[in-house]
């Protein structure tokens, strides 16, 4: 397997690229080319990636230095997601929602003065009638 990389900026806001995978096996042997684009401005960047595969875009888009969104765009999925800080709590909460009906969020608590942040999420799957829950420590 060979996969090669391009990337240029076009101007302060734009870069255009691609991704080259050539593969050969006792089998079969082919190649897959993906072009990629990125446009960005000082709150918000939009990429779009076009290939075989099919095609990703994303749109990041920051309001102020509490608050930020994001939509991305995914097959047949498309989901939008958010950041939230807080720091005189010394708290980041994330979430998203998507059109698979999945809905979720990851609140994280900086443990000061220990060099600790407790980790808590949820994901609730309406579709699947599932519900994923769970808590960590990151340590460093």
């Amino acid at each position: 397997i060979l996969v090669a990389h391009f990337l240029q900026s076009v101007s302060s806001g734009l870069v255009l690229g691609g991704e080259l995978v050539y593969h050969r096996g006792r089998a079969e042997e082919g190649g897959i080319l993906t072009l990629a684009g990125q446009y960005s401005r000082p709150n918000w960047v939009a990429t779009l990636n076009a290939g075989k595969g099919g095609a990703h875009a994303s749109y990041y888009h920051r309001a102020n230095k509490q608050f930020e969104a994001s939509t991305r765009t995914q097959e047949t999925t498309a989901s939008f997601g958010y950041r939230m800080e807080l720091p005189e709590a010394n708290m980041v909460f994330r979430g998203m929602v998507n059109s698979r009906c999945i809905i979720g969020g990851v609140l994280e608590k900086r443990l000061t003065p220990l060099p600790a942040t407790l980790i808590m999420g949820a994901f609730v799957n309406h579709r699947g009638d599932k519900l994923q829950v769970g808590l960590g420590v990151n340590v460093g």
